[in-house]
């Protein structure tokens, strides 16, 4: 099989096991945002966004990095891989233990700040998996960079159909049994679930490990842990930069609007009532982090997939110094992210408030608040999609720098931006959305000028625009007809049945005009 065909059936595995992983995490996160509504749901986001930042730099390099390490050797190599694993595991275990027991201290001294201790807990409960995570990666990334997409793929989904059922059953039984302020039982269930989940994950990914490569010895060729850190600290510097992002909405942007009073809070939305609401703070941030993120995460989540495909593929091509393989598969890439990211972009947008009541049902104001969030935070997140395709050339043409560099510049302007505009007390909660509006605008053009600099000459913007024109024109055609047509139907009704056909006439037009044909192959 050649690299083109292993390249489409690589990223078809992933992109699938991606899609089935976002639709199982969306099962798991509706009911629990059900159960435990906009107040609870801002209690579990300010934990998490306290968690994150620890997460993300203890384990975000780690599959890049083994994936890379992998993809130099020969396929035929495998005491070499072995050799990775062993390194791997031993320098990015003590890392991950490192990173647990700092976020520990750090959630200790903030929870004491805010007096929640509940957020001090669920920390606690969630860092063993931190440390199991590490491990994880260091698996996936052995399989992705020998080419083998099913193990990582089929950890993902077992990951998240673990989470669904022991987390959805957990947090429902909490409900019914716990009869007086079930809320705290039911997220520390949530909590739980997230450990025992990953527990599960690296048990499978540890077992096919072993299974394959148990009976073969070490080879002579030594990993200096130096290599490891040198190529996984730019990208876990990377991840730290946008989970610190977070983190400062929750530490900073929380308690400024908490200072805003309830009436000007209220008066922002006139377009909606939550006076019965006691935190009315806390309520909009988990309308926003809850609700409004929990929908327009999902894209660009869609292009995590794509990105780690194309890593392995593209430093193949780089090591051989064949610029035209790693520009056409870079192109390869972008078109894919693109032929995906924005149709869902653009359906999210225009369909906001039947999305939600699909997924959540209608929760009166809840949802009218975060669909006209949605509104504008759907094509921003169809711009945070091509950051991972771009990232993923950039790591392979050694410019993880350069994603350093950008990432801090636009995360220091976010964090500016959403202190000033947060504290207006008009503005609020808006100002955590006006500012990752600005930050993702920042990232985009920054990444593609980056890859322009490197010497790939793909093009970002063109192969945008046919995905971009054509899902307008029929995103626009389905909203008249469900407008006019299909308004007597009910929401979820309408709302898949105006989904199946904007899907449908957009796969055969795209497919029409010729969008994946390699012109290059051609010339």
């Amino acid at each position: 099989m050649n690299n083109d065909n292993k390249f489409l059936k690589g990223t078809a595995i992933l992109t699938i096991s991606g899609i089935c992983v976002k639709l199982l995490s969306a099962a798991y996160r509706i009911p629990i945002t059900r159960m435990i509504g906009a107040q609870g749901m801002g209690h579990y986001s300010a934990t998490f966004n306290i968690f994150m930042p620890f997460f993300s730099f203890a384990v975000a390099g780690i599959t890049p990095t083994v994936s890379r390490l992998c993809a130099r050797e020969k396929s035929d190599n495998y005491g070499a891989i072995i050799n990775i694993k062993k390194t791997a595991s031993l320098w990015f275990g003590l890392f991950s233990v490192l990173m647990a027991s700092i976020a520990l201290i750090v959630s200790k001294i903030y929870s004491e700040h805010i007096e929640s201790p509940l957020l001090f807990i669920g920390v606690l409960i969630m860092c063993p998996n931190l440390i199991m995570a590490s491990f994880e990666a260091i698996y996936r990334g052995i399989s992705q960079g020998t080419l083998n997409m099913t193990t990582s793929a089929n950890s993902g989904v077992l990951e998240s159909g673990a989470k669904v059922v022991i987390g959805v059953f957990s947090v429902y039984m909490a409900g019914k049994i716990v009869k007086n302020n079930p809320e705290d039982v039911q997220l520390y269930c949530a909590f739980i679930t997230v450990t025992i989940s990953g527990f599960i994950c690296w048990y499978y990914l540890h077992h096919d490990f072993y299974s394959k490569y148990s009976k073969i010895e070490k080879s002579n060729k030594k990993i200096n842990y130096k290599v490891l850190f040198s190529m996984s600290l730019p990208i876990a510097f990377s991840a730290l930069v946008v989970s610190l992002a977070n983190f400062f909405d929750t530490v900073i942007c929380l308690s400024i609007i908490k200072q805003i009073p309830d009436n000007t809070l209220m008066q922002s939305y006139p377009f909606i009532s939550f006076s019965a609401e006691s935190e009315k703070a806390i309520w909009l941030f988990g309308v926003y982090q809850g609700l409004c993120l929990s929908v327009t995460n999902l894209i660009p989540s869609m292009s995590s997939a794509i990105g780690s495909r194309g890593l392995p593929l593209i430093t193949k091509s780089v090591t051989r110094g064949d610029s035209d393989s790693v520009t056409r598969q870079s192109e390869k890439l972008i078109k894919i992210t693109a032929a995906i990211v924005i149709p869902i972009s653009m359906f999210v947008s225009f369909f906001s408030y039947e999305v939600l009541t699909t997924i959540y049902g209608d929760r009166g104001a809840q949802t009218e608040l975060a669909a006209y969030f949605i509104k504008i935070m759907a094509p921003v997140a169809a711009l945070a999609a091509f950051s991972f395709p771009l990232n993923s050339v950039l790591h392979a043409s050694q410019k993880s720098a350069e994603i350093l560099k950008i990432l801090i510049f636009a995360c220091v302007i976010k964090v500016i931006s959403s202190v000033i505009l947060c504290s207006i007390g008009s503005i609020n909660i808006m100002g955590c959305i006006y500012s990752q509006v600005i930050f993702q605008l920042i990232v985009f053009y920054l990444s593609v000028r980056a890859v322009k600099q490197s010497g790939n000459d793909m093009k970002v913007i063109r192969n945008m625009v046919i995905p971009f024109v054509l899902s307008y024109v029929l995103v626009t055609f389905v909203r008249s007809l469900r407008d006019f047509v299909l308004y007597n139907m009910p929401t979820v009704f309408n709302t898949f049945l105006c989904g199946s056909v904007f899907v449908i006439l957009y796969i055969v037009t795209i497919v029409f005009v010729g969008f994946f044909i390699d012109k290059q192959m051609y010339k």
